[in-house]
C-alpha cells in the first residue's frame, strides 16, 4: 500500500492544545480530524483511519487535498472559504480517496476551534461521516423511479427525456431519430390461456430480444402493459429500416415456457423523425399511429402453442 508523503513546511510548529483529541475523539464511532486552515491533518481518530485504510502515521501532517478525489477539490474550497469566513463551513458530500485506490462517499462538516474566550484556534475539527449506503439507497430509489419495475427497462417518465435528448442531438448534428412503438398482439389471450406469471415471463423475455436487437446507447421502455418504445438518432432512415427490421427478426422466434414454445406476435410501428421543431409527444404519437396501421393491415389472431 503506497503511503502518503506530508506536505513540505520546515520545521513542525508545535501542536496547539486542542479539545476534542482525547479519548472521546480517539473511540468515536464516526471518523474525526483536526486540521489547520491550510488542510493539513494535525490530529485523526480510529474511525477516520479505518474509514480510508490508512495507519495513523501515514496521515498525520499530509494535506487534505492529498486524500480527495481531485474531481471534488473545488468543494473543499468552497468550504473553506464558508469556514474561514463564518467559523463553521456548509455540509460537503465528497469522494476521498481510500488506501487501496477506490472513492469512499462521505459527508464533511467543519468548525473552527476556538478558546474559552471565542478566539479562533487557528485550527478547525471535521466531522466525516460515511455515506456509502446512503447514496447506494438514494441511486436504487432514483433508479426505480424511472425504470420498469417488471422488464429494467426505462419507464415512461426516462423515456420522455429519452426522445427530447435525442432530438435535440438530431437538431444540432443531422440524422434521423428513430421512434419505434411495439405492441404484442393478443397480449390478453396470452394471460388468459397460460396466466399472469406465463404473461410477465413473456415480456421479460421479449424486453431482453428488444434489447439485443439495438445499440448501447439506443432506448428500450415499456410504456406499461403490452407496449414497447424504442428511440435511437442514427445517420440515416435506411437506418431506421433497418432497425425495425432487426426487431421484428428477433420477436419472430417462439417463446419457451415450460419446455412449449409459445408463438408471440408483435405489431411495430415506425416514425422516421427528419425535420426539426418535434415535440417528444408528436413524435410519439407518430409511431403510435403507424403500430395501428400495421395492426389494421394485419390478420389479427391469439397466440398459439405450436
Amino acid at each position: 500500500m503506497p503511503g502518503l508523503t506530508p506536505s513540505p513546511r520546515g520545521p513542525e510548529p508545535p501542536l496547539p492544545e486542542l479539545p476534542l483529541t482525547g479519548l472521546a475523539f480517539e473511540v468515536a464511532p464516526v471518523a474525526m480530524v483536526v486540521a489547520d486552515t491550510d488542510g493539513r491533518l494535525l490530529r485523526v481518530n480510529r474511525s477516520f483511519c479505518e474509514l480510508l485504510g490508512y495507519e495513523r502515521e501515514e496521515l498525520v501532517g499530509v494535506s487534505y487535498a492529498d486524500i480527495t478525489d481531485p474531481d471534488d477539490l473545488h468543494l473543499d474550497e468552497a468550504a473553506m472559504a464558508g469556514l474561514l469566513a463564518e467559523g463553521r463551513g456548509p455540509a460537503v458530500e465528497k469522494r476521498f480517496r481510500h488506501a487501496q485506490g477506490h472513492s469512499v462517499w462521505a459527508r464533511v462538516t467543519a468548525a473552527v476551534i476556538r478558546h474559552a474566550r471565542g478566539e479562533a484556534e487557528g485550527a478547525a475539527v471535521v466531522v466525516v461521516e460515511d455515506i456509502a449506503e446512503h447514496r447506494r439507497r438514494h441511486a436504487e430509489l432514483s433508479r426505480l423511479a424511472l425504470h420498469d419495475p417488471l422488464t429494467g427497462v426505462r419507464n415512461r417518465v426516462q423515456l420522455d427525456q429519452d426522445i427530447e435528448r435525442a432530438l435535440r442531438d438530431r437538431d444540432r448534428t443531422g440524422g434521423v431519430v428513430a421512434v419505434l412503438f411495439v405492441d404484442v398482439d393478443d397480449f390478453k389471450g396470452i394471460n388468459d390461456a397460460h396466466g399472469h406469471e406465463a404473461g410477465d415471463m413473456v415480456l421479460i423475455l421479449l424486453t431482453s430480444r428488444l434489447r439485443e436487437a439495438v445499440r448501447d446507447q439506443d432506448t428500450v421502455a415499456r410504456l406499461g402493459g403490452d407496449e414497447f418504445v424504442l428511440v435511437a438518432h442514427l445517420p440515416t432512415a435506411e437506418l431506421a429500416e433497418d432497425m425495425r427490421a432487426r426487431v421484428e427478426e428477433v420477436c419472430a422466434e417462439p417463446v419457451v415456457l415450460d419446455a412449449e414454445p409459445l408463438r408471440v406476435r408483435i405489431s411495430v410501428g415506425l416514425a422516421v423523425v427528419e425535420s426539426t421543431g418535434l415535440t417528444p409527444a408528436e413524435a410519439l404519437s407518430l409511431a403510435d399511429t403507424a403500430m395501428y396501421r400495421v395492426k389494421r393491415r394485419r390478420k389479427r389472431g391469439p397466440a398459439t402453442l405450436s
